[in-house]
């Protein structure tokens, strides 16, 4: 159960039920020989009911229906804790008690396991009532392992071996200080002992869970270790949000680097559960789509969380009359009336010259409606605070040159702002896209000292943003609280509310 004594200070979300799961038949393998199946699923980012897919009920109805007639192994690699109003106003509570529920094997950490900081994400690991493993998380003052580096599971005599591996991006994108005195450390050296510790027990197989994507962003992928690393059957990925059936991309838009393992990756937000059977050898791993199965312990569980969350954030703050835009693939790439309403209020609560939010951490769009918490948490689900720097207008324009060098690939670290006008040649080479910034209709002195409001994110280098660290920070409230209370301010957003056209290209 829930502790609201502890979650009581925590903000205040809503969120409407989904409707439970229907029930269908499963094709299930037989027992026999070594074979065994794992269910696994990655960045489920606390979409309990899978966002319009499939949901933790139906992994809890695999993972029964395949018990009955063999070996099965149900994992999670990474971004559980973390991701939506849920996630936000239990502090991670509620996807432990969701996952408790199910009964998974183990689990890896993701980036977004840290939000709340490590002492909250140790608080967390200990009310699981299954292991977290991972061999590259080390304490910085002794180098000793966070987590076990690996686990030896067996069942009706069949060995697995699994061991975790965390995204060396971890730091970048994950607020300063939220990793208290850890470090992640290569993955591939900690995947080299970890194959070789393993092998040397006796396993059927050694699969690698990790948090480590598919993602060509300038840190090792799973593929690249794979083919690095020989040894490993499995690798059970998250960290990219990319689907894949067989070892493959399932959209083709990335080839992966050839090796003996099978990867494996779910996508997100349960959308898909990932099924890995593995019979004498030959592994065979496909996604299961749907329909969505029921089990009702797991969706009593869920309710449990939502009517609390439910009951924290029906307050109605506020209206729009317009859609305000939020979408992943338009927010990354460009400027929109939601990047420029969060903005404004945070330049309006600090009182700065100018405000930068970074893409990545608005999550969703809101409708054209009525505005309730719910929906200010489900934008800014991940709690950071905002904070006031004073930098040479040199900065912004490194800024602003590289959050166009991003544009085009989605990235979280595109940005969003307020108090400037920018004019950038969007055929210019990277590095050199900029033509003008105004700040109050005038140009920027790049000698001349400007007033930021960002958040703790961005100022401490998240999303590979440097250009703030250095820089004395002066923090305030939490973003999601100044952008609810910005909304309560306005009443109705209209058309005419947010004025637009801050990012014009020639």
């Amino acid at each position: 159960m829930i502790d609201r004594k502890e979650l009581a200070p925590l903000l205040a979300v809503m969120v409407v039920f989904a409707s439970l799961a229907a029930v269908a038949a499963v094709n299930v393998t037989s027992d026999s020989g070594d074979c065994f199946t794992i269910i696994h699923t990655n960045d489920t980012h606390c979409f309990y009911d899978g966002d319009g897919g499939v949901g933790f009920p139906t992994v809890s109805a695999l993972k029964e229906q395949y018990s009955r007639k063999g070996v099965v192994f149900t994992v999670d690699a990474g971004d559980f804790l973390q991701g939506n109003s849920y996630g936000t106003m239990t502090a991670g509570q509620g996807s432990v008690e969701v996952m408790n529920t199910i009964g998974y094997d183990l689990c890896v950490p993701g980036n977004h396991e840290f939000d709340f900081g490590l002492d909250v994400l140790l608080e967390r690991v200990g009310q699981l009532d299954f292991p977290i493993i991972c061999a590259n998380l080390v304490y910085s003052d002794t180098g000793e392992n966070v987590f076990d580096g690996y686990i030896v599971l067996e069942k009706r005599g069949i060995r697995v071996g699994f061991f975790g591996l965390l995204t060396p991006e971890t730091p970048t994108v994950t607020t300063e200080g939220a990793m208290g005195n850890t470090e992640v450390t290569d993955p591939v050296a900690a995947a080299e002992e970890m194959v070789s510790v393993l092998r040397a027990q006796n396993v059927d197989a050694v699969v690698a869970v990790g948090h480590l994507g598919v993602a060509r962003e300038g840190f090792i992928t799973s593929d690249e270790l794979c083919r690095d690393v020989p040894g490993i059957d499995i690798f059970i990925d998250g960290h990219s949000h990319t689907e894949m059936e067989d070892g493959k991309v399932c959209d083709g838009s990335i080839v992966l680097e050839e090796s003996d393992t099978m990867i494996a990756s779910t996508g997100c937000y349960l959308h898909n559960v990932g099924i890995i059977t593995c019979k004498s050898g030959d592994i065979d791993a496909k996604l299961y789509r749907g329909p969505a199965l029921s089990s009702h312990q797991v969706s009593l569980a869920i309710q449990e969380v939502k009517e609390y969350v439910d009951s924290l954030l029906s307050t109605v703050i506020g209206s729009t009359e317009i859609p305000l835009v939020g979408e992943r693939d338009i927010i990354r790439n460009g400027e929109t009336n939601l990047g420029d309403l969060a903005a404004d209020a945070m330049r309006s609560a600090l009182d700065t010259d100018v405000a930068i939010v970074n893409a990545g951490g608005l999550r969703t769009s809101i409708q054209a409606g009525d505005i309730r918490l719910k929906d200010v948490y489900d934008v800014m689900p991940f709690l950071n605070y905002s904070c006031k720097v004073e930098v040479p207008g040199s900065v912004l324009w490194e800024e602003m040159e590289f959050s166009l060098a991003l544009m085009g690939n989605s990235k979280g670290g595109f940005i969003q702002f307020s108090g400037m006008t920018v004019t950038y040649d969007p055929s210019a080479e990277a590095g050199h896209k900029v033509l003008s910034i105004t700040v109050a209709g005038e140009e920027v002195d790049k000698t001349a000292t400007y007033s930021v409001a960002t958040s703790d994110f961005v100022a401490g280098g998240g999303d590979g943003n440097i250009f703030f660290k250095g820089y004395e920070k002066k923090f305030g409230p939490d973003t999601a609280t100044i952008f609810a209370e910005y909304i309560q301010s306005i009443g109705t957003i209209t058309g005419s509310t947010i004025e637009g056209d801050r990012l014009v290209s020639v």
